[in-house]
């Protein structure tokens, strides 16, 4: 079975309304819920997908919400009801630092995901089209690229 690891921008595609990947966030929910794949995060995923949903809620950069707060918890149940496999990552810190260091990240997180993949030896699911375009192909793979995988 193949693994992937994901991040929550391409979780929240699925159940945020307005998302452009809404469609392939879908199918990819679809597939892993099928078996037909194995989806996997740093831990970290969690605390993502909280925050986003809380931004939903809250509003940002002059959007107004897109989620009530009860729509919020909902999804977060959702989310938990995934069973999507949470890694710890502190043993990848070194070559975390060394990635957000050599792509100028503006943070770890990214990276996170991205040396789980590494040392996993897959690709990284992402809705995040900044992410995508600072790394290499062999690390990530486009939500909407998903299905032609």
């Amino acid at each position: 079975m193949k693994t992937f690891v994901i991040d929550a921008s391409a979780l929240l595609a699925a159940w945020l309304p307005e998302e452009p990947y809404q469609d392939q966030a879908d199918a990819l929910l679809d597939r892993y819920q099928d078996g037909q794949l194995r989806l996997c995060a740093p831990v970290l995923l969690a605390d993502e997908i909280l925050n986003g949903l809380y931004i939903a809620v809250r509003g940002k950069g002059g959007r107004t919400s897109r989620l009530t707060q009860q729509e919020a918890l909902e999804v977060w149940k959702l989310f938990q009801s995934l069973h999507i496999s949470l890694e710890e990552t502190n043993h990848l810190a070194s070559r975390i630092l060394e990635l957000a260091f050599a792509y100028r990240r503006p943070s770890t997180y990214d990276t996170t995901y991205i040396a789980l993949a590494e040392h996993l030896k897959t690709k990284l699911i992402t809705a995040d089209e900044r992410l995508i375009n600072a790394m290499p192909d062999r690390w990530v793979l486009p939500l909407w690229e998903f299905q032609r995988s």
